[in-house]
C-alpha cells in the first residue's frame, strides 16, 4: 500500500515557523520502471486536489482544509494515478535540452543549412538576425553558461520562426486550396515543445518551428492534420478519415514524430 509512505506527509497543526514551512511541502522520490522520479506534495488552503506530471516530476497539491485521513486517501489516489500515467507515457519526463551553439557550426534544419556566427558586445541586450545563410548571434558579454545557452536557443528559434513563416504559410494555403477549401484566418510560427501544430475553432493555425527538422512529408502531415481540424475539430473517426483521404500513409509520419520528438530541438 502506498499509504505507508505518507505517515508523515500530512500538514500538522501549529508549529514554529520553520517547521511549519517544512510541513507545508514534502519531497521524496519514487521508482517508476527503474527510474527515480521526484515527488513534491504541497498542502494549500484550496478546496480541491490536483496532480501534475511533467519533466520536473510529480507535483501533488492537497487541500489543507481536509482532514488527515482524507488527505492520505487523496495522496494515495493521486500518486497511484501519476505512476500509471508515467508508466504509460514515460516521455512526460523527457526534457528538451538547449543546443550548445558553436561559432562556425552548421545547423541543418530539414533541407536548409545555416551557419552559426557568434559575436559578443557590451550592450545589455542580445539579438540575432539571419543574413543570407548565416544566423548571426550578437550576445551580451558577461552571460553565464546557462543564460548564454538559453538566450542563444531563444534567438535562433525566433530567427527560424521568421524565416519559415512564409514557407509554411504558402504550403498551408496550397494544401488547403487543393484538399479542403476552408477559411484559414491566421498562421503563426512558435518555438513550441508540447505540440507540433495547433488549429483553433476560429481558423487560426500555429506550427512549431521544431517541425522543420523533419522530412517534408512529415511536415505536410502536420499541416494536413491541422487543416483537417477545420472540418472536424476533434480526433473522432470522422476526423481521421479526412486525414487518411488526403494522406493514406499518415501513420508513418505519426510514427516518425514519436520516434524523433526529443531529437528535434533548438
Amino acid at each position: 500500500m502506498l499509504l505507508s509512505l505518507f505517515e508523515n506527509l500530512v500538514a500538522p497543526k501549529a508549529k514554529p515557523q520553520e517547521e511549519e514551512e517544512s510541513a507545508l511541502q514534502q519531497k521524496f522520490d519514487i521508482e517508476v520502471k527503474g527510474e527515480n522520479v521526484p515527488v513534491r506534495i504541497v498542502f494549500e488552503p484550496r478546496f480541491n486536489n490536483r496532480v501534475t506530471v511533467n519533466k520536473n516530476g510529480i507535483l501533488i497539491r492537497v487541500s489543507s482544509r481536509q482532514g488527515k485521513e482524507e488527505q492520505r486517501k487523496n495522496i494515495d489516489n493521486l500518486l497511484k494515478w501519476a505512476k500509471e500515467k508515467l508508466g504509460d507515457k514515460p516521455e512526460l519526463m523527457d526534457s528538451l535540452p538547449h543546443r550548445k551553439y558553436v561559432n562556425g557550426e552548421v545547423l541543418k534544419v530539414g533541407d536548409y543549412e545555416f551557419v552559426i556566427s557568434i559575436c559578443y558586445h557590451d550592450l545589455p541586450k542580445s539579438s540575432a538576425k539571419i543574413f543570407r545563410n548565416n544566423i548571426v548571434l550578437s550576445l551580451a558579454k558577461g552571460l553565464n553558461k546557462e543564460s548564454e545557452e538559453n538566450t542563444s536557443s531563444y534567438l535562433v528559434a525566433k530567427c527560424l520562426c521568421k524565416f519559415f513563416l512564409p514557407v509554411v504559410t504558402e504550403r498551408i494555403h496550397e494544401l488547403n486550396n487543393r484538399y479542403f477549401r476552408k477559411e484559414v484566418k491566421q498562421i503563426k510560427m512558435k518555438h513550441a515543445t508540447s505540440f507540433w501544430g495547433h488549429c483553433s475553432r476560429g481558423g487560426n493555425i500555429v506550427i512549431s518551428v521544431r517541425l522543420f527538422f523533419a522530412p517534408a512529408k512529415v511536415v505536410d502531415y502536420v499541416l494536413i492534420h491541422e487543416l483537417a481540424h477545420l472540418v472536424h475539430h476533434d480526433h473522432s473517426p470522422r476526423f481521421w478519415k479526412v486525414v487518411e483521404q488526403v494522406m493514406p500513409d499518415y501513420e508513418q509520419a505519426e510514427k516518425h514524430l514519436k520516434e524523433f520528438s526529443n531529437k528535434y530541438y533548438l
